[in-house]
């Protein structure tokens, strides 16, 4: 999935999409892009993936589970 078909998914839930890099601390220290799905405008996630699918399937199921 492309960020553009990201973020026409998550707009049509009146959400927003961004990435943000974030770097493993360790041995083996390697930074990584992170998909976030939530309200960009203040920085809150609902829920975030390595890729946006995985990203979008986690916001869906908190979203819409009983």
């Amino acid at each position: 999935m492309t960020r553009q078909e990201a973020q026409e998914r998550a707009g049509k839930l009146g959400l927003s999409t961004w990435v943000v890099e974030a770097i493993a601390v360790g041995r083996k220290s390697e930074a990584v892009d992170v998909m976030c799905i939530g309200f960009a405008s203040i920085g809150v996630p609902i829920a975030e993936g390595e890729n946006w699918e995985e990203a979008l399937d986690k916001t869906v199921k908190i979203i819409f589970s009983n």
